[in-house]
């Protein structure tokens, strides 16, 4: 009888050790399913912020197109944009007749509308106001150039004057807009042109969503920074100068600043990660000292923005390749902000 007992002993405890190490399996597989299935869903987070992966979904935008509007009015009007065809391009076969405008003005804004969203996903911040896209045959003299305006303004707040957007414009010549990486270009630059960037800054940001995200780039990226410097009689780097849209007809000089500039952005992606801009222009949307300039953000103050992103000094880096740069704190920028201050009016 108590040899029975110590076997039925010997099974009770055997059957709960069992019991035991099944619970635990469970739990374990448990802990993997759960852990698979959070990194399934960071993976599909980050996939909307990835350089490869631009993708557009169908945008729930309500879209207004009236193919004939009155004189002074648009095409067509979503969300995010107005749409107005040209004289010029009204001129041409393939838009003058009501049918054709209407299905273009309905696709075209659709897509738009598609782009804005992709690009709210990547960048985390859009622009206030609606943009207004005018399409042209022929613009400035040319069908090879496309431009977005910002038209700032000021206003009093809070004891000083501070910037503010009034408006965003993008003119295209139609073959230009028919280039997808071409409006991902001129649509970054409505997003990011909130922030008063330098010329070269802006551009290369521009470049590099055209090419990397949009995969439709016209500027090649150079294998060596070093190698491919180019500077002014004062020795300094060439993309400083660089004041925008001074011509639209491309030269030797504004091909390798278009180049040259998504070789720096694209570099310090490459270093810092996929998501590096994300966390700049978030640094800068949390400061809101460029709302207090009184015009382009200075390149040493990117500088504090770009080496703030990635955890480490970048003044180096830039005056190696002979750009004018200074290390600055944020005490610096705010002297510099109240310093640069137009004096008051004197009234008499």
């Amino acid at each position: 009888m108590k040899h029975k007992t110590q076997l039925a002993n010997i099974h009770r405890f055997l059957v709960q050790i069992l019991i035991i190490f099944l619970s635990v399996v469970f739990l374990l597989n448990g802990c993997t399913a759960l852990q698979e299935a959070q990194k399934r869903k960071e993976k599909r987070l980050l996939e909307k912020r990835n350089v490869n992966n631009l993708m557009l979904s169908p945008s729930d935008a309500t879209i207004d197109v009236d193919p004939n509007p009155s004189k002074g009015n648009p095409h067509g009007i979503s969300d995010h944009y107005t749409l107005t065809f040209m004289e010029d391009l009204l001129a041409t076969d393939a838009f003058d007749e009501i049918p054709e405008r209407e299905t273009f003005a309905l696709s075209a804004l659709g897509y738009m509308e598609s782009l804005y969203d992709a690009l709210y996903d990547i960048f985390g911040f859009k622009p206030e106001h609606k943009i207004h896209v005018k399409l042209h045959d022929i613009y400035q003299g040319t069908r090879l150039a496309a431009t977005t305006t910002t038209i700032t303004g000021r206003r009093f707040y809070r004891g000083g004057y501070i910037k503010t957007i009034r408006g965003i414009e993008m003119d295209f010549p139609k073959a230009m807009y028919d280039s997808p990486g071409t409006r991902v270009h001129e649509l970054t630059h409505a997003f990011t042109n909130i922030y008063y960037l330098p010329t070269w800054f802006s551009e290369g940001i521009a470049v590099l969503m055209q090419s990397e995200y949009a995969r439709g780039g016209a500027h090649p990226k150079f294998d060596n920074l070093e190698r491919n410097l180019r500077l002014d009689l004062d020795g300094i780097n060439l993309l400083e100068s660089w004041g925008g849209h001074t011509d639209l007809q491309a030269t030797p000089l504004s091909t390798w600043r278009y180049s040259y500039a998504y070789t720096v952005v694209s570099e310090l992606r490459k270093r810092f990660g996929n998501d590096y801009y994300i966390k700049v222009f978030e640094l800068m949307e949390e400061d809101q000292l460029h709302i207090k300039l009184e015009g382009d953000m200075p390149t040493s103050m990117v500088v504090y923005y770009l080496s703030k992103a990635a955890g480490e000094d970048l003044v180096p880096f830039f005056r190696n390749l002979q750009f004018r740069v200074s290390k600055l704190d944020k005490t610096d920028i705010l002297n510099f902000i109240e310093q640069s201050k137009p004096a008051p009016q004197r009234r008499n």
